[in-house]
């Protein structure tokens, strides 16, 4: 097909360059969701809390994380490159897998650390001793065990706990620089069973040991009984 000079010059009149403004389009604005294979940990746990425990248990848990942008991304076409996403998140999720979790603000756990003579290696070895309210005793060799500064090992709980150390990681002041605004953290345990924790990044020179002190989101006072049967009823 032959294209004459006058039907190029007119075609080219059809796709001009942008130059709308912002205020001019409907609201609009971009984010990013990161979910891999890669983002799992395999752990032990149990809920325990005023006049309940749950019995010793373990569940496959996954990681996703979601940044939220402005209206326009960055010089280099990101909102945030998401391998930095995946070598953090990967990181840390690693740091937990094959571990048993210990509530260590836990209210109704008493946590002692004892060392132990290993005629074996001839060394001493360290290990975590659990009493729970129900008398029940558990002895965990340290190595085995993952020290949190959570209440109860809870997803909701271990959420807020991974976006603080996910948001240490990203670095929060690189994130505001590039536009970003809030960060999301859903941990599941199962397929169909996950927690999200969103936050607003926090500002530049914010107290994080503060904003992440788990036991500050928590509500006082008496527990309110739940209306339904559930397995962690049964499991009383």
């Amino acid at each position: 097909i032959k294209i004459t000079a006058p039907t190029m010059a007119k075609r080219a009149k059809l796709t001009p360059p942008s130059t709308s403004s912002l205020s001019s389009r409907p609201a609009c604005s971009f984010e990013v969701h990161v979910e891999k294979e890669t983002f799992k940990f395999n752990a032990a746990h149990f809920v325990a809390f005023k006049g309940f425990r749950e019995r010793l248990h373990g569940h496959n848990y996954r990681v996703g994380v979601k940044l939220l942008g402005t209206r326009k991304i960055c010089p280099d076409g990101y909102v945030l490159d998401f391998g930095c996403i995946k070598a953090v998140t990967k990181t840390i999720c690693k740091g937990l897998n094959e571990h048993f979790i210990v509530p260590m603000l836990s209210d109704v756990l008493t946590i002692e650390m004892t060392k132990v003579d290993n005629p074996v290696t001839q060394k001493q070895d360290e290990y975590v001793n659990l009493t729970c309210e129900d008398g029940s005793k558990f002895n965990f060799p340290k190595r085995d065990c993952v020290l949190l500064p959570i209440v109860h090992a809870t997803t909701e709980e271990l959420a807020i706990y991974l976006y603080g150390q996910i948001l240490n990681s990203l670095d929060a002041d690189y994130l505001l620089q590039r536009g970003i605004h809030t960060m999301e953290v859903m941990v599941s345990e199962a397929p169909g069973q996950d927690s999200t924790f969103r936050m607003e990044i926090p500002p530049s020179g914010s107290n994080h040991d503060e904003i992440f002190d788990v036991a500050s989101y928590i509500t006082t006072g008496d527990i309110i009984p739940m209306p339904c049967p559930t397995t962690t009823e049964e499991a009383k």
